[in-house]
Order: C-alpha cells, then structure tokens, then sequence
C-alpha cells in the first residue's frame, strides 16, 4: 500500500501532482489545510487511559489539570487502587528524605506510600520540597533505582467489587450550580457498583461530582492534540564525545568526526552543532550537514561558511533545526492531507473549480470517519455529552 511517510514526502507529492517548484508555497497550503483538521477524531489519536501518564492526581481543590495534550475527552472514570509513577531517585541509609534524580511524570504528594531499594517499610511521603522528598521512616539502606509512589488507599484493602464512577461530561456552569448543593446529600447509600458521576471544564481545571478527595487517581481517556508538520523539535543530544579529523576542502569544509558515543538518532541530511574544545567547526559557520553515517562511532559533515574547522575534541554533537516529519494523522489518514492542501493550493491559484472539487472529497473522507464515530466504532460507543448506558434519571444522594 502506497504511504508518505513524512512532511517533505508530502510536499513532493503535492509537487508531482500540481506541477508546482515552490516548496514554501506548498508548506503554507499544509499548514492551512491542518487549521481545517485539528478536530478530527481518529483511534491513532486515542491515549491510553491506563497509562501512569494518563492519570490525573485531585489537588486540594478536588480538581485536576487539564492535560495540555488534550484535544477532547472521550470517557473519565475512578477504578480504585492504581500505580501512580515511579522515578529515579537516591539517598543515605539513616536519612529520612530522598532525592528525586528525574522530574516524575505525575505529581508527588504529600501522603502516597514509597517503595523501593533502600526505602524503609511502610514509608510515607510527609514533605515535598521540589526535589526532596521527606519520608515519616528512615531509609534502611542506600535508597538507588527506581522508587514507586502509590495512593495512599493503595495501603489499604478496598472492594473487589467497587463501587467505581463513570464520569459523564455536562457544561461548566452545570457543574458549579451544582457542587454548590452537593455538601446538601449524604454519601451514597445501596448504589450500583458502578456509579456515574459528571465532570466539567472549569478554567483550566477539571472539576467532579461526587466531590474527589485531593490524591484521588482518575483515568483520562481522550483525544489527543497532535504535532503540525514542520513544526520545530527539540534539539537532540546525539554524542557527548568526538573528534574533528581529518579536515579537506577549502569551504565547504569536509570533516570527519569519530570517537562518539553513538550515531544512533541520526541520519544523512541531519544538520549539527557541537561544543568546541581542542577542535571545532570553525568561527561563523553557517551549517553544518551529516553526508555520511561511516560506523557507530564516527560519521562524514560538510562544513559550510565561516572559518576553517580545527582538527581536535568536541563535546555535545547535537542535531538542531528539526522539524515534525511525521504525525498520527498523516500516518492514518494521508487522504485528509492530500485533499486539503490540494484544496488550499487551488483556493491560492484562484481555480474554484478543482478547489471545489477537493473540498469535496476532503469532506466525504472527514464523513467516513465522523460516521465511524457516530456508530460507536472509534469514540466509545456515541458522540452524546451524557451516557446512554444508564437511566438519565436516576437515585445518586438521599437527601437529609
């Protein structure tokens, strides 16, 4: 099956097809046609709800932050004792707090039990002070690797058998009117094993009902926001370690640098920098481009402008200037790409007629996946802001 496998394959395809030679002329008309996408609902863009990182933490305000990779919510829910995160982390044997050596992927809160090498038997987070963490039990040994940060209920025994809540999505203003009446009920009393519960957008918070206690884990299921094409990606470290050597040309320079760490991550065409020490690229370079991946260690670069490089060490051979070359859209859904930044380039050309013709076969592939969506197949079972599976009117609180 015929793919395109990255942003500049793309516009090669637009290139072949419309005949046109302007590359910057064909990226402006993707990135209009991804304005016109960013609402599509596709199982590539799906998050898993079970994931550690998909887990959010209730604050003190019985709220959770709005993940920043959302795009919209599909199905919250609360199923009890979870895993939360594990980070790397070290300490001394007789000390009662630890070192956080990586920032954890959930927050850390005061309360959640603490397990792993080193750490004493029931220890329990008692202060949070960035990356110090204070336990209420001095660590048996040298604490090293990874430790694990659960719930406090994770201590506890619980229900096998629930109850759980399914939080149905309702406005925001819904959600306000009504937690201002919920400290009117009692707690629950003979419900279901699975309750259902209702959630909202509050600022930039999620907000719940019944109310959550703060260290509350609540799964989010969701659609996720994805990467524009070309758009820039953070620089990445390749080596720590080379050698400038040997040196030919008289600019462009041809460079050989070996001695690195690894070659892994890159690929010809990649642009580089690195840290001078004894060698360099030369002063006030304008790039410089790996022609050559010769072994795991060393690779070929021509040095373009500036100076003459100096043969010696480097540090730091970092890739830079990168751009999103590939998104789960294009992966899935190449046709949405196609017939929108065709329709866009039309649209450019003042050429109704194809651009008419585009729009609307991007319309009848956007409604393949809508009705995809209507038939419960990819969203969850229905595009509804309230569940369908239970009663819309039901008994939740009995009133004092």
């Amino acid at each position: 099956m015929f793919v395109i496998p990255s942003a500049d394959d793309l516009v090669t395809y637009i290139q072949d097809f419309t005949g046109s030679s302007d590359d910057a002329e064909i990226k402006r008309c993707i990135f209009l046609a991804e304005l016109s996408m960013r609402n599509i609902e596709l199982p590539a863009l799906r998050c898993n709800p079970y994931e550690a990182a998909n887990i959010g933490v209730v604050n003190s305000l019985g709220q959770i932050p709005i993940p920043g990779d959302m795009n919209k919510p599909i199905l919250f829910f609360k199923q009890g004792i979870q895993y939360i995160v594990s980070v790397d982390a070290s300490g001394t044997g007789g000390q009662y707090t630890i070192t956080l050596n990586a920032t954890p992927s959930r927050p850390i809160n005061q309360g959640m039990l603490v397990t792993g090498t080193g750490i004493g038997v029931d220890a329990v987070v008692s202060i949070v002070n960035g990356s110090t963490i204070t336990l209420t039990v001095a660590n048996t040994g040298t604490v090293s690797g990874s430790i694990v940060f659960t719930t406090p209920q994770a201590a506890q025994a619980s229900s096998q058998t629930g109850p759980w809540i399914v939080y149905d999505r309702i406005g925001d203003r819904d959600i306000i009117t009504q937690s201002m009446i919920a400290q009117l009920y009692l707690q629950p009393v003979n419900v279901p094993a699975v309750i259902r519960g209702k959630f909202s957008e509050v600022g930039a918070y999620y907000k719940f009902l019944p109310y959550v206690a703060e260290g509350d884990l609540i799964n989010l299921y969701y659609y996720k926001a994805w990467p524009l094409l070309f758009s820039p990606v953070q620089d990445t470290l390749i080596s720590t370690t080379g050698s400038v050597n040997p040196i030919s040309g008289t600019g462009p320079w041809l460079i050989g640098i070996s001695g690195m760490s690894t070659t892994t991550g890159l690929t010809v065409g990649d642009e580089i920098t690195a840290t001078p020490g004894t060698g360099d690229f030369g002063t006030g370079y304008t790039s410089a481009i790996v022609t050559q991946i010769v072994s795991t260690t060393s690779i070929e670069v021509e040095v373009t402008g500036g100076t003459s490089p100096t043969g010696g060490t480097i540090t730091d051979i970092t890739i830079i200037n990168q751009t999103v070359q590939n998104n789960a859209v294009l992966a899935t859904w190449p046709e949405g790409y196609v017939y929108a930044t065709l329709r866009e380039y039309y649209i450019k050309r003042h050429n109704s007629d194809d651009a008419g013709m585009y729009e609307a076969k991007f319309q009848a592939a956007w409604d393949t996946v809508e009705d995809q969506n209507n038939l419960g197949k990819w969203s969850g079972g229905h595009t509804r802001l309230t569940s369908v599976w239970q009663p819309r009117q039901y008994r939740q609180y009995n009133i004092k």
